[in-house]
């Protein structure tokens, strides 16, 4: 019996910094009335190490702290309870009532396209709200995907019978995102499904994504990750392991969710989901509940968008996420032109004007009068005001541009055509 009212029932499993248990809170247990099972997870660490007897500690307070914040969202479990007994720590959580993935595959073998075209529309989501909230989980795999075998009443009415199968587990990992990606911090999360910049301890929100594609790819196949990728020619060769034939539109979204360079990979749930939806013909919403801490984000492209919406979107050059307060929805545009393309339009128009403008020899005036004194003053002004306003524009479209993935080649083009640029002006300066 833990804290006077958990009692254990069996052992669960056991991670790097913890083990759980199955238990019955018997607070206010009477009768014939229902035992509430719960998860109890307590701090273990295995290792004498200082290090990482602190860092685990630390890991694990912060994982209370995740749960807490992500609120009651029917897809993570909800916190409980947390107290400290004998000097241990420990975390109680809602139980889900369901098998994992990973067990799942072991009794049933390799999922169907179906299996994964539900595992995306329902686990994206779930990321999205994770990420809005600036966590990054860093251990996305088949045993920490819960398939939820039975629906309660209360989920079946607010989300359909069909719906909210998948439950994202096990925040031990999950970090904030502090935006300081030059930071190299803990490797975290299992090695077979961790991203590349994640293996180098610089997890961000497309670490998660590429987690979920690894995991998508090891249910398909059944083997594991490592041996889906050929280090020798540095490719994924998922597709000759495949049990069964998979659509041209699937393998296109699981390659993107794998890709190692994070520049070709989705960066956000929203961009997968939108990719998702023009796939598979369907519509990912989600309903708002009064009873969430946070509301659920309904991802869409509607003709009727509000005003307000759709001025913001259309004034965008990259992608934004749009929340409308007036409708609590939640709006996700792409970006209408993609950086290489922006550079082409800027090099094409800029190259033959410079050359133009370079070769043309100055006029010198030999005995300017007052009034071309005058006249020339101001061209010079102008001029001045006209080179600083292009400068300006095109080292805000460098720095646009800098974001998006644009071949190496481009960003030589566009330097080249500034410096140009900048020498006539220059030259122009020097003449005058």
């Amino acid at each position: 019996m833990l804290n006077n009212r958990y009692r254990i029932l069996k052992p669960l499993g056991q991670g790097g910094f913890g083990k759980t248990f199955l238990s019955i809170d018997e607070k206010d247990l009477q009768g014939d009335a229902t035992p509430k099972l719960c998860v109890i997870k307590q701090f273990f660490v295995e290792s004498q190490n200082i290090y990482s007897y602190q860092k685990g500690s630390e890991l694990f307070h912060q994982e209370s702290l995740r749960l807490a914040e992500l609120g009651k969202h029917p897809q993570i479990p909800q916190l409980l309870d947390t107290f400290e007994q004998d000097g241990n720590q420990y975390l109680v959580q809602e139980w889900v009532d369901g098998q994992t993935l990973e067990q799942e595959l072991s009794e049933t073998g390799a999922f169907s396209e179906a299996d994964i075209w539900q595992l995306l529309g329902d686990l994206l989501p779930v990321l999205q709200f994770v990420h809005v909230h600036q966590i990054i989980h860093r251990d996305i795999k088949p045993a920490n995907i819960i398939r939820r075998r039975s629906l309660t009443d209360t989920l079946r009415d607010a989300y359909g019978k069909a719906q909210r199968q998948f439950v994202l587990v096990d925040f031990g990992a999950a970090k904030y995102d502090t935006g300081n990606w030059q930071h190299t911090g803990t490797l975290i999360g299992s090695a077979e499904y961790a991203s590349p910049e994640q293996v180098r301890g610089k997890a961000v929100f497309a670490s998660d994504l590429y987690s979920l594609g690894v995991t998508c790819l090891h249910l398909l196949t059944q083997m594991s990750p490592f041996e889906l990728y050929d280090c020798s020619e540095n490719t994924w060769v998922w597709r000759s392991h495949l049990v069964e034939p998979i659509s041209p539109s699937l393998e296109k979204i699981l390659c993107k969710l794998v890709q190692p360079a994070t520049k070709l990979r989705y960066h956000f749930a929203a961009e997968a989901l939108i990719d998702l939806n023009d796939s598979s013909g369907g519509v990912v919403t989600t309903n708002i509940d009064d009873d969430f801490e946070t509301p659920f984000f309904v991802l869409s492209r509607q003709q009727n968008l509000p005003t307000s919406v759709t001025a913001i979107a259309d004034n965008s050059v990259t992608s934004v996420t749009v929340f409308d307060p007036a409708t609590q929805d939640w709006y996700y545009f792409p970006a209408k032109t993609e950086g290489g393309e922006l550079v082409r339009k800027v090099a094409a128009f800029l190259g033959p004007r410079l050359t133009a403008a370079a070769a043309t020899p100055p006029v010198r005036e030999t005995k300017p009068t007052a009034v071309d004194r005058k006249a020339t003053h101001k061209l010079k002004k102008m001029h001045q005001i006209i080179v600083t306003a292009i400068a300006f524009t095109i080292a805000c479209l460098a720095l646009v541009v800098e974001s998006n993935s644009i071949p190496t080649n481009l960003k030589v083009e566009i330097s080249r055509n500034f410096q140009q640029f900048m020498n006539i002006g220059q030259n122009e300066k020097l003449l005058h």
